[in-house]
């Protein structure tokens, strides 16, 4: 048990050394006190020699003053300019997709078309791809597609479910 006393005992005045100059040993009334009044280290078992256990360590002697901290200006406040309202534009649509939208709108809201039509422009000539239900709808589509304003072409490559061989 001694031994373990000799070993430990070093440890916490490292410690205790250590907290005393970060200035974090409490300083009150009542632990100088304690420490002044006890004959024996408070961590000594009965029995053990004096020769054996150090002197307690006080708080007066190791422990540095603690410092008020400095009062520091807060920071100058700078304040920015307002900026004026932010304007997002989009780059202008191409001939080839006004005329592949106005297609796209022209054949969507004929309702006598039922299927799935593609439809692709490249310098005014549109293009229509995919499947409709019979060989009439192939004719409608490419005749909408020829009324819209701005198409000089129509490639119908549209096939039929019904009618086609």
């Amino acid at each position: 048990m001694n031994a373990r006393i000799k070993l430990a005992l070093p440890l916490m005045l490292a410690t205790s050394a250590a907290l005393a100059a970060t200035g974090y040993v409490s300083t009150t009334a009542n632990d100088d006190m304690a420490l002044q009044s006890s004959e024996a280290h408070p961590y000594v078992e009965p029995g053990t020699r004096a020769e054996d256990v150090a002197a307690p360590v006080t708080t007066e002697s190791t422990a540095a003053p603690i410092a008020e901290p400095a009062i520091v200006p807060a920071p100058e406040v700078t304040t920015y300019r307002e900026r004026s309202a932010v304007t997002v534009t989009a780059p202008r649509p191409s001939d080839d997709e006004l005329l592949r939208n106005a297609v796209m709108d022209r054949l969507a809201t004929d309702g006598r078309l039922a299927g799935r039509i593609g439809v692709e422009s490249y310098r005014h000539v549109v293009s229509l791809t995919g499947r409709v239900t019979t060989t009439g709808q192939i004719e409608r589509a490419e005749t909408i597609a020829r009324s819209v304003d701005g198409v000089r072409d129509v490639d119908n490559r549209l096939t039929a479910r019904v009618g086609m061989i």
